[in-house]
This record gives C-alpha cells, sequence and structure tokens, in this order.
C-alpha cells in the first residue's frame, strides 16, 4: 500500500484510540507547527504559499508505504494491528495505491 500525497503517512500499529492520541501528540511535540522552517514560502509556480513543512515532515516520519502478506485472500495482520492512512495536512481529499502481488 502506497500514498499518494507527501503530507499523507501510512503505518501500521494498535487499534486503539488512546495510542492515536498518543502518537498525535507525540508528533506536535517533536514536529511543532510553529517553527522555524524554510520550506515556508512563496511559491511562483503554482501562486500559492507554502506553509505545511511541519506536515511533510511528520509524514516523513510514518513513511508511504506498508507491506502487508495475504493468506488465502485475507491480509495478514496482528489480533490488535491496523492500516492508519494519515493525513497530516487536510481533511483533504487523499488517494493511494493498492498493489498485489502474486507468488
Amino acid at each position: 500500500m502506497f500514498t499518494l500525497h507527501t503530507t499523507t503517512g501510512i503505518t501500521i500499529n494498535e487499534d486503539d484510540t488512546k495510542l492515536e492520541q498518543d502518537i498525535a501528540r507525540f508528533m506536535v511535540k517533536l514536529v511543532p507547527e510553529d517553527d522555524s522552517y524554510a520550506h515556508h514560502r512563496f511559491f511562483r509556480k503554482d501562486g500559492r504559499m507554502a506553509v505545511n513543512a511541519y506536515s511533510h515532515i511528520r509524514a516523513s516520519l510514518l513513511g508511504a508505504n506498508v507491506t502487508i502478506p495475504l493468506q488465502d485472500g485475507a491480509l495478514v495482520l496482528g489480533s490488535r494491528q491496523n492500516i492508519y492512512l494519515v493525513d497530516l495536512d487536510g481533511p483533504q481529499l487523499r488517494g493511494f495505491v493498492v498493489q498485489i502481488l502474486g507468488e
């Protein structure tokens, strides 16, 4: 599974809302929004301001893909695992690709 956007990440972790909150809070502490980022500037190419460097950095920490085995047509995940497509600069319409490889 691969995300098609540079401010989203894909990860696998325990399916628990409290852990989701902990991870989100940690990301804010680790990569704060109000820091002085070089990416925050005007892009003449598309006429817009880039003010989301923190989203790109957080996405880099999570990664852009995961690989999950299939067995008898079903995803092989641990009993507490869940796949998360994390939107770090939204909400926005996002896309991802799932590719299945055979034996």
